[in-house]
């Protein structure tokens, strides 16, 4: 069984609600020290131990247990080091190179098995069986396929969308009878399978 906690974008935002996403990294492993395998793809490499800081202390905030955080820090380095972690947070940001990975990861689902997956916007997308991105500087007019690993579709940042009908539209098509996830920013969804 595998906890999936899926994120619409902009946790980087003091809100109640993403204090909440953030204890959630900790609340379902049920142990007093928790790993964390953060996995920061989507942005530039030249932000990602200022991204983990950041992460770590509103982590850390949010719980009593002790926090082991680690960066994987390229798609092999990830499998390799996912199994002796607890919870797997694949952030945020550009959909490339983290796309162009998604062969890399077809054991995911076993791998996942036992854990806790936490994904934010294109982290979100990856684990869905499609999505359509959300910005226009993006890819945004066509289907991407992620991993499939959980049944549905995906759209974040669902409540700043302009072509809202219009990327409903694109996923119905491309997969009719499959429900459709519309994450807000600063909200997220939990799913236990």
């Amino acid at each position: 069984m595998t906890t999936y906690i899926l994120h619409g974008g902009e946790t980087s935002r003091d809100t109640p609600d993403n204090e909440l996403f953030f204890k959630y990294f900790t609340h379902f492993v049920q142990k007093d020290e928790v790993r964390v395998l953060m996995c920061y793809f989507t942005k530039k490499k030249e932000i990602w131990e200022t991204r983990l800081e950041t992460d770590r202390k509103k982590i850390e905030k949010q719980t009593t247990k002790k926090v082991s955080l680690t960066l994987a820090t390229d798609p092999e380095n990830l499998i390799q080091k996912l199994d002796s972690h607890d919870v797997l947070y694949v952030a945020g940001g550009e959909p490339e190179p983290l796309e162009s990975y998604l062969p890399l990861f077809k054991d995911f689902k076993q791998k996942l098995d036992g854990k806790v997956y936490v994904g934010c916007s294109m982290g979100a997308f990856i684990v869905s069986s499609q999505y359509v991105l959300t910005f226009e500087k993006q890819a945004a007019i066509k289907v991407h396929y992620g991993l499939g690993l959980l049944p549905m579709s995906a759209l974040c940042h669902w409540d700043i969308e302009k072509k809202k009908e219009e990327k409903i539209r694109l996923l119905k098509q491309a997969a009719p009878d499959i429900p459709i996830l519309a994450l807000n920013e600063c909200k997220f969804a939990v799913f236990i399978q």
